[in-house]
């Protein structure tokens, strides 16, 4: 066992190079190389054997030791022979060996040169005489065996070998002088001494060496080799064992086979347990060995041709237990043994593989191929281009999975480039079970560890495959969710892609088609079916799309999915998110089944039915969840937005068909809402269906839009109204709130444009270019309620509550406060009496302003009852029934019968009388006629009297055209009575007037009523005393009148010429008038007219007004003080 110290590459680099010191190069003689100085050495052998010669044979036979004389004379005479060197030892000692053959042995051997340099040390020189030679009187050596020495074996940049001696000094060696090995043994062996030298042994050689090409030297000690000669025919044979810095040692053998006269020769190295790198370096062909550290044993055989190229080299390589490591940066790829058979051809450059065997614990694999070296330009290779083919492969990488990985085999085409290291894959072909893995990339040895780059595709793999390929402990999460949820699948154009660099994570991509996928992405919801579709890992992110591919729902058939996404956004996480991007079309019930499957449940814990509608929806939304088992509803979040079309549902507005072509849908966690135009019953909408979805909703959603405001409105909801009470159509807003189980609560707002809208009875219309503002709340259902009714249009103002009956029809509509412009100011109540009859209407209180209005107008049509109980009915600016009580029936018109007090004081009774005109008569009756007169402020002070007054509607509103008739009226101290007999001074009247006053028995008068003014057509009152007729007019408001007439005195005979004159009037008579204010009126008498007959009378005084029209009125308004023309009238 010897020892062989680690690379000298420092030490060695000036050896390597043959630089010597300055000094030392001025000492230093030509010299030649290792068998030339062995050469000399044999020779001075001779020269020793001519000197003991044949006069010893005898002593020999004994071996002795020589004399110290003989040894000087020797080395006299080896002197003499080699006048170039000097030989020194240190004892010569003579015998012979068992064959009688002579031996010379010679110990302590030094060789110098002339100028005493050391050239070789031996221990031991052991030389064989030739019999035959000896016989022949010749002295020539047959064999020499050498004991120690020191060998250097040098390998030039080109490759060409040579060997030296080396003294024990380390000096005494000139490579520049060292020829090739062969011409070396040629030259030797081509001395005549040694012509019959057979055998050279040499024994605990010491050997040095120098690698010029890789910069490095080896030495090690003990080495032995064997030189035999026969004929021409030489072989040398030699074995060294090496310990180094490593735990085990390596073990050399050479041989060597040439010809003395030729260059061509063979050899062969044996070795075993050689590390890897350092075999490397030896060879071109061995090179691709330099990133594997491990221990190799094998044998390498090889030619020399003549001109000393090395010819085609076999090896044969067993590497054991060791890793592919091209630097100590990069993380070692380990392997138990390998195997290589190769020839290399220097010639063409290509290594031809019969196997490349590999067994590791990733597994194993048998290859064969050949590879081409490329860059040896130098002489050595920069990169090796191979192809490779593989043989079944049984792989479990870094133990990745439970048992090998069987493969049917692979090709190859690699590039590796030596330094520094990369492998290049232009495609590597892994045949599967029918189907072909490619891979391309490179992975490159970098200073600070390993660079992958590694792509690859597939057509196909069998999803079980792809399953057992998969490793367990590579994103697992991912792989189990698969395993678990992925039911079926047919996989297509896969693609794989690998990205390491040193110091960061792998960069992984998998991308692949599927088709006929079935699997499950939230746990009991129906899994996907029949989709086609790609997915891919890239960036941590795995995501699938399906193109095609449904989902049948528990409810409502399949539902389209194409379209659909389902992402992991980072696989590395634990119970990580996963979304799923969602396309869907399909059935409203079938959807909503969806969202109603486990664990969300929406539908159930609002309430409501998954066939709430029917119809078809196209959805689009997103879904985020845990990827976990038994998920929570709040770990389950989703947005979707989409279109129905065809919709039409009679259960969510309750009692009602809600139907439309198109709509939006939007449903998160929070609500469904659904929004767009439709139709509820024939009524057309517009708006949202909101449907809260949280866990508190309670199953209520509320509809929030437009509706058509019309008579299809009325009908479709149960409202009956007159008929022409609604025309036209409009719009309203409406928010309706369905609520479970109990009947949906509505507020409907309208500003009433497009709307006409009409009362009868108040004798009110709305034009349909007329805005307003219509409020109604309440609530639909059989029957509909209506909780608020508020109307503010057209100077009407109503608010109120309307009740319906189950049949639909009005129940009762009441109406706290209904106000019509300034003249209609009342509480009223509607009331049902059952389908197709007008309501009765009852008005508990309220005034009613007939100046300005009309009340109990009708079109003649079928009307219900009115009962009227009003605070205060005005006729006229003074005249007001108070307390009007009226019970009434519109049907035809309105008539019936009332009572009141005039202005609050005397009582009157009536009766309401329908006219053609459709507004209303009046007939008042009353027992009190100087009463109702002084009530009304036309004469304060009339007394008893039984009134009959007849008002017939002309004119504008509060205008009537009156007949009045009161007899037995007795009246006294009337202002203006009392200044008209005051003026004319008729004795007895005044007395009679001022007295017990004056008894009419009758007065009559037409006249016209409007709201600020009486106009007396023709007016009489006629009395035993007196007779009385008069025309004008009297300010109700100012009470200023402007009258004329006839005052006939004694009428009891004076009415014998009333033939012939107006009623009221006698044969004689003053014409009078009366102007300015009730109280104290100015008085006009003309005396003359009393001359004048009756009929003559009418010259005196002005025309009667006429009932058609009024008369206009003087600048100024009122009556003055002045005494008009004759002809003129003025109204107060």
């Amino acid at each position: 066992m010897t020892r062989m110290s680690e690379p000298e590459t420092q030490q060695s680099d000036q050896r390597v190079s043959g630089e010597v010191p300055d000094g030392a190069r001025a000492r230093v003689l030509p010299r030649r190389g290792l068998l030339h100085h062995f050469g000399q050495l044999c020779l001075g052998c001779v020269a020793v054997v001519l000197i003991v010669s044949v006069g010893v044979v005898a002593v020999l036979a004994a071996g002795v030791t020589a004399p110290g004389w003989m040894r000087e004379r020797v080395e006299q005479r080896i002197g003499a022979a080699l006048p170039e060197h000097r030989l020194s030892f240190e004892t010569l000692t003579l015998g012979l060996d068992g064959g009688m053959v002579p031996q010379v042995v010679l110990k302590g051997v030094t060789l110098f040169d002339a100028e005493g340099v050391r050239l070789v040390d031996l221990g031991a020189l052991d030389v064989s005489l030739s019999r035959t030679a000896l016989l022949s009187g010749d002295v020539s050596l047959s064999r020499v065996r050498l004991d120690g020495g020191r060998l250097i074996l040098r390998r030039r940049a080109d490759g060409a070998l040579s060997v030296a001696f080396e003294a024990s000094d380390g000096r005494g060696r000139h490579p520049g002088r060292e020829g090739r090995f062969s011409d070396q043994i040629g030259k030797m062996l081509s001395q005549p001494a040694l012509a019959r030298l057979r055998q050279i042994e040499a024994d605990n050689i010491s050997l040095r060496y120098e690698d010029a090409r890789s910069g490095r030297a080896w030495s090690a000690d003990g080495g032995q080799a064997t030189l035999k000669r026969q004929g021409d025919r030489i072989t040398l044979r030699g074995n060294i064992t090496v310990l180094g810095a490593r735990e085990y040692a390596s073990g050399l053998e050479v041989n060597y086979t040439g010809n003395l006269e030729s260059a061509v020769a063979e050899f062969g190295i044996r070795f075993e347990d050689v590390p890897a790198g350092e075999l490397a370096g030896q060879s071109p062909a061995l090179a691709w060995l330099g990133a594997v550290q491990a221990p190799i044993s094998g044998a390498l055989r090889a030619t020399i041709d003549q001109e000393g190229r090395l010819g085609p080299l076999s090896a044969t390589l067993q590497i054991g237990a060791g890793a592919l490591r091209p630097n100590a940066a990069t993380v070692p790829i380990p392997f138990r043994s390998a195997r290589s058979y190769f020839t290399y051809d220097p010639k063409r450059g290509q290594i031809d593989f019969s196997e490349i065997s590999v067994e590791s614990d990733w597994g194993t694999a048998r290859a064969e191929g050949r590879a081409r070296l490329l860059g040896m330009e130098s002489g050595w290779p920069a990169a090796l281009e191979a192809q490779v083919r593989i043989g079944e492969i049984a792989a479990n990488p870094a133990g990745l999975y439970p048992g090998p990985v069987v493969f049917e085999g692979a090709g190859a085409d690699l590039r590796l480039e030596l330094d520094p290291f990369a492998l290049t894959v232009g495609d590597f072909r892994l045949r599967d079970r029918g189907e072909v893995l490619h891979l391309s990339g490179v992975a490159r040895g970098k200073a600070d560890g390993w660079s992958v780059d590694v792509s690859g595709r597939m057509e196909t793999i069998a999803p079980e495959r792809l399953l057992e390929l998969w490793p367990v402990t590579i994103k697992p999460k991912t792989r189990t969710w698969i395993d678990e949820n992925v039911l079926g699948i047919a996989l297509h154009d896969i693609q794989f892609g690998l990205r390491a660099e040193p110091g960061r994570a792998p960069d992984m991509f998998l991308g692949f088609g599927f088709s006929d996928l079935s699997t499950v992405y939230v746990r009991e919801v129906p899994p996907i079916e029949a989709t086609s579709g790609h997915a891919s890992i890239r960036d941590n992110r795995f995501t699938i799309h399906a193109e095609s591919g449904h989902v049948t729902a528990a409810q409502g058939g399949r539902v389209d999915i194409s379209g659909t996404s389902f992402i992991i956004p980072d696989v590395r996480i634990k119970k990580g998110p996963a979304e799923a991007h969602l396309r869907a079309r399909g059935t409203i019930t079938a959807a909503l089944s969806l969202l109603d499957s486990p664990p969300f449940r929406f539908l159930q814990k609002a309430g409501r039915p998954v066939t709430l509608a029917d119809g078809r929806v196209d959805l689009t939304g997103r879904l985020d969840f845990i990827l976990k088992q038994k998920l929570t509803p709040e770990e389950v979040a989703f947005a979707v937005t989409g279109e129905i079309t065809d919709m039409r549902s009679e259960t969510l507005v309750k009692g009602r068909v809600l139907a439309a072509s198109g709509l939006s849908v939007e449903a998160d966690n929070e609500a469904l809402a659904i929004a767009g135009e439709a139709r509820i019953g024939r009524v057309p909408v517009a708006g949202t269906w909101t449907l809260p979805l949280g866990p508190d909703a309670g199953g209520a959603s509320r509809v929030s839009g437009e509706i058509e405001l019309s008579q299809r409105f009325l009908d479709e909801f149960g409202i009956t109204l007159p008929e022409g009470s609604l025309t036209g159509e409009g719009r309203a807003t409406v928010d309706i709130a369905l609520a479970r189980d109990a009947p949906a609560e509505f507020a409907l707002t309208s500003d009433l444009m497009g709307v006409g809208l009409r009362i009868a009875p108040l004798d009110w219309a709305l034009s349909r270019q007329a805005t307003g503002r219509l409020d109604v709340a309440g609530t639909l259902g059989t029957p509909s309620q209506i909780d608020t009714l508020a109307l503010e249009a057209g100077g009407l103002r109503a608010r109120g509550e309307v009740r319906l009956s189950p049949d639909g029809s009005l129940a009762q509509a009441r109406f706290t406060r209904v106000e019509v412009d300034d003249w209609l100011d009342v509480a009223a109540t509607l009331v049902g009496r059952g389908v197709g009859q007008a309501p009765r209407v009852e008005v508990t209180g309220g005034t009613v302003d007939l100046r300005h209005g009309a009340l109990g107008a009708g079109d003649g049509g079928d009307g219900g009852p009115v009962n009227l109980q009003l605070d205060e009915l005005r006729i006229s600016d003074g005249i007001a029934l108070t307390g009007f009580s009226a019970t009434l029936e519109t049907q035809g018109g309105a008539r019936g019968s009332f009572t009141a007090r005039v202005n609050g004081r005397t009582p009157v009774e009536g009766d309401v009388i329908p006219t053609s005109a459709g507004r209303s008569a009046f007939r008042i009756r009353s027992g009190d006629a100087g009463g109702l007169l002084a009530a009304a402020g036309i004469l304060e002070d009339a007394r008893n009297g039984v009134l009959d007054l007849r008002l017939t509607p002309a004119g504008g509103p509060g205008s009537y055209d009156g007949v009045l008739a009161i007899e037995q009226l007795r009246v006294k101290r009337a202002p203006a009575l009392a200044a008209l007999l005051n003026t004319i001074s008729i004795v007895g009247l005044i007395e009679q007037f001022y007295g017990q006053g004056l008894h009419f028995t009758s007065v009559n008068a037409r006249f016209r009523l409007t709201p600020e003014r009486l106009i007396v057509t023709q007016g009489s009152a006629v009395g035993a005393s007196v007779g009385i007729s008069m025309d004008g007019y009297f300010n109700l408001a100012t009470k200023r009148m402007d009258m004329q007439g006839v005052l006939s005195p004694v009428y009891l005979l004076n009415a014998i010429g009333g033939a012939f004159t107006r009623p009221g009037e006698g044969l004689i008579g003053f014409n009078f008038t009366l102007r300015g204010a009730s109280e104290d009126p100015a008085v006009s008498v003309n005396p003359l007219s009393a001359l004048t007959p009756g009929f003559l009378r009418e010259m005196f005084r002005r025309p009667t007004p006429r009932m058609e029209g009024e008369p206009p009125t003087p600048s100024g308004g009122d009556p003055s003080d002045e005494e008009p023309p004759a002809y003129q009238r003025q109204d107060p």
